[in-house]
C-alpha cells in the first residue's frame, strides 16, 4: 500500500495536480495565523512522515493526499488526481482554406472599396473588385490604373502589405483594408 500511495503521490507531484482535500501540513508555515482548528492537521513531527504525505521540497509547501482505504477482498484501490479540465487553445490557422471570401466594404475619400478573394490550394488566385469610387470621372480614370497595380502586387505578396499606388492613395489604403478582412476571413473558416 505504501509503494502504491508514493506512487500515486509521484505521479501527482511531477503533473501539478493538486486535489480540494490537500491541506498544510503546517498552518503556519503556509501563512496561517491563530490556533489550528480541530480536525485540521496536526504540525509534522520528528518521526516519519505519515502515509501519503509529499516530501519536503515543493515550493516550501509540503501538503497531504488521500488514499481510499483497500475494498473488501483484500485488494489496494487507490484514487488518481483528476485531470485538467481545460483544453488547450487552438493556434491560428496559417493556411487560408480554400473558396472565395469578400472582404469588408472599407469607405474612402470619394467612395468605397470592396474586394472578394478566391483561394486555391491555400493561396490567393484571383482579386475581384466588387466596389471603388467611380461618382467622378477622375476617380474612375485613376481606379483604372491603380485596380491592376495592386491585384498584381497583391497576388504575388499572398497578403494584403503591398506598396500604395502613386495618385490613388485613397484607393489604394481602402484595398489594402478590404483585402485584409477577407484574408482573415479565408484564414478563419
Amino acid at each position: 500500500m505504501g509503494t502504491a500511495a508514493g506512487t500515486v503521490l509521484l505521479v501527482s507531484a511531477k503533473a501539478g495536480f493538486s486535489s480540494p482535500t490537500d491541506r498544510p501540513l503546517n498552518p503556519q508555515a503556509a501563512g496561517a495565523t491563530g490556533p489550528v482548528p480541530s480536525g485540521s492537521v496536526p504540525p509534522p513531527s520528528s518521526g516519519p512522515a505519515p502515509a501519503g504525505s509529499m516530501p519536503p521540497g515543493n515550493g516550501g509547501a509540503t501538503t497531504m493526499t488521500t488514499t481510499a482505504a483497500p475494498p473488501a477482498g483484500g485488494g489496494t484501490k487507490t484514487t488518481s488526481a483528476p485531470k485538467p479540465t481545460t483544453a488547450a487553445p487552438k493556434p491560428p490557422r496559417t493556411t487560408m482554406k480554400d473558396g472565395t471570401f469578400g472582404g469588408t466594404s472599407v469607405y474612402v475619400e470619394y467612395g468605397s472599396v470592396e474586394l472578394s478573394i478566391v483561394v486555391s490550394g491555400g493561396k490567393i488566385t484571383d482579386i475581384k473588385v466588387l466596389d471603388s469610387p467611380s461618382d467622378h470621372s477622375r476617380s474612375v480614370q485613376i481606379n483604372n490604373s491603380a485596380l491592376p497595380k495592386l491585384k498584381a502586387q497583391a497576388l504575388a505578396a499572398q497578403s494584403a502589405n503591398i506598396d500604395t499606388v502613386s495618385g490613388a492613395t485613397y484607393t489604394s489604403s481602402g484595398y489594402k483594408l478590404s483585402l485584409q478582412s477577407a484574408i482573415d476571413r479565408a484564414l478563419q473558416a
